[in-house]
């Protein structure tokens, strides 16, 4: 049941990953890499999705993992099912004799951690951001870190996320482990990306890629888009509940001929190409995979240093803005339109970048020699 803690390469671990996923985003993104990227290592690899009825059916997370050989059970149950989520967690960890159950997200890291703590073996968890905002979202927020702080181990993406792990009483089990990323062999080109996406043949484009919900802050992207020149184009990649508010914002701002909404393409990094610049406004993050695929895909980046950005993007990489500064956020997009040599310096240092430190192996060595620990206390 082991591996060899160098290379993760030996007798076969057995790794249960449960995730309630979204029908497209980065922790998403994350769990398909991970999972394969093991699977390739000759490790049993595979994921329990939690899916509502509607979902059950057809999933683009599910149906992706599928089509890259990832074992996936589907666990269908109600909003609050937890005891017959947690009883077909039990029965898959026995059926399979998991050595360590990894749980991604809220839901599974507080309903589910516990069934391999009852059945005596490791729970790890990755957190990959929280939500904030409402008093709901910090309560789910501090429920998740007490589960995560009650794991055997509770991997960070960003430096923020640990820290906070580590006040909560988690010092020995916290294991910051950014996010990695490899570029995408199925990439479009500029033209092909544009034309999937109905966008505009020519002209300047700037990208923004995620859901449209408040901790992401697409209202900001608006509001600063509204700041530029008239030349600048503005593309939602995604869905999500301020759909339709940021039409109606774009159009009291009187953007809507130059905002773009495509809605949601669970394969996002094949189209950034179709890009002369992303756009990240979050509120809060972790380590955002859009940014990591970006860099590969040579697009600049203008973002907000929130989270476990300033991480992924230093000084020569991308142009930061302070958070929710809508006037600097504007006047970056404003910059990078007017200077290409500027796009080009960014691009060029960006992808140097995430080649020699953000590449996989070295993530899947470290998942593996974690894992690999407790195994041999098993």
């Amino acid at each position: 049941m082991g591996a060899d803690a160098a290379t993760g390469i030996g007798v076969m671990l057995r790794v249960l990953h449960v995730v309630a996923p979204a029908r497209a985003g980065g922790l998403e993104t994350v769990v398909l890499q991970l999972t394969t990227g093991l699977r390739a290592r000759g490790h049993d690899a595979r994921v329990a999705t939690v899916l509502d009825a509607a979902d059950a059916a057809s999933h683009p997370f599910v149906e992706a993992l599928e089509e890259a050989g990832v074992p996936v059970h589907r666990i269908v149950v109600g909003t609050r099912a937890y005891r017959a989520e947690r009883a077909a967690i039990a029965q898959l960890m026995r059926a399979n004799d998991v050595d360590v159950l990894h749980t991604h997200g809220y839901r599974p890291d507080v309903v589910d951690g516990g069934v391999a703590r009852s059945m005596h073996r490791a729970h790890v968890t990755t957190l990959h951001g929280f939500v904030g905002g409402s008093w709901r979202g910090r309560v789910y927020e501090w429920l998740q870190v007490r589960a995560a702080i009650r794991a055997s181990a509770a991997i960070a993406v960003s430096a923020p996320i640990a820290e906070r792990l580590r006040r909560a009483g988690g010092a020995e089990t916290t294991h910051l482990l950014r996010n990695a990323v490899a570029p995408n062999a199925d990439a479009l080109s500029r033209e092909a990306s544009r034309a999937a996406l109905a966008l505009p043949a020519d002209g300047l484009l700037v990208g923004w890629v995620g859901r449209l919900s408040h901790e992401k802050g697409p209202d900001l992207f608006v509001e600063a888009l509204a700041k530029t020149g008239d030349h600048v184009h503005g593309v939602f990649v995604g869905d999500g509940p301020l759909r339709e508010q940021m039409g109606a914002l774009a159009a009291e701002r009187r953007v809507a001929h130059r905002v773009h909404f495509t809605g949601m393409h669970p394969q996002a990094s094949r189209y950034l190409a179709a890009f002369d610049v992303l756009a990240l406004t979050s509120r809060t993050e972790g380590t955002p995979m859009v940014l990591l695929e970006a860099m590969w895909a040579g697009v600049p980046i203008v973002a907000t240093a929130v989270g476990g950005v300033p991480d992924v993007l230093r000084t020569g990489n991308a142009l930061l803005c302070p958070d929710g500064d809508v006037r600097a956020i504007a006047e970056a997009v404003s910059r990078m339109a007017a200077e290409p040599a500027l796009r080009a310096a960014l691009s060029e240092h960006a992808r140097s970048r995430v080649a020699h430190e953000f590449a996989p192996d070295a993530w899947l060595d470290a998942h593996t020699q974690l894992y690999q620990r407790f195994v041999r206390s098993r």
